[in-house]
């Protein structure tokens, strides 16, 4: 006669039950943040994109006779310029954009086809409208990307996002 073994089976129980519960609560949670993400999105939106860096031609400002940075006009005019820092208080690097905060206010996402994602930090006093401008790392790249009509996807900020910066 042959004696049956009775195979052992991992426990089950809570354990399995609350690892299941957590990932329904996950996925939920996902889905419906991503829903809100694309609800919120204006995908399509045509824009003028143009390209600036930090040198004074794209920026506005001359070194004064002491050797200082100043903007040299506006209403800033002989004040003293910090170079690279964007009106939000941030360094300008690759993603940094300046927009009309009338249209795009500071945190707003926008995704630029052949720049990348990008997030409104800063402001220029030549940009009104439906008007972007990209950073780029050196004046030749700005120069390369020209000014291009585009089709962006633009993600509005969230409430007090700016105030979180």
């Amino acid at each position: 006669m042959s004696a049956r073994r009775k195979r052992k089976t991992p426990a089950r129980g809570w354990p399995v039950a609350a690892a299941g519960v957590f990932l329904a609560v996950f996925c939920f949670w996902y889905a419906m943040f991503k829903l809100v993400e694309a609800m919120d999105a204006r995908e399509g939106t045509m824009l003028l994109a143009t390209g600036y860096c930090n040198c004074g031609e794209c920026c506005g400002w001359t070194r004064g006779e002491d050797g200082v940075a100043v903007y040299s006009y506006g209403e800033m005019k002989g004040r003293p310029k910090e170079i690279g820092r964007t009106s939000g208080g941030t360094i300008a690097k690759h993603g940094t954009i300046a927009a009309d905060p009338a249209v795009f206010p500071h945190g707003t996402v926008i995704r630029v086809p052949g720049y990348g994602e990008g997030v409104v930090e800063d402001v220029g006093g030549a940009i009104k409208g439906n008007h972007i401008d990209l950073w780029f790392p050196s004046h030749g790249a700005a120069k390369r990307w020209g000014a291009r009509r585009v089709k962006c996807i633009v993600r509005e900020p969230m409430p007090n996002a700016a105030k979180a910066r």
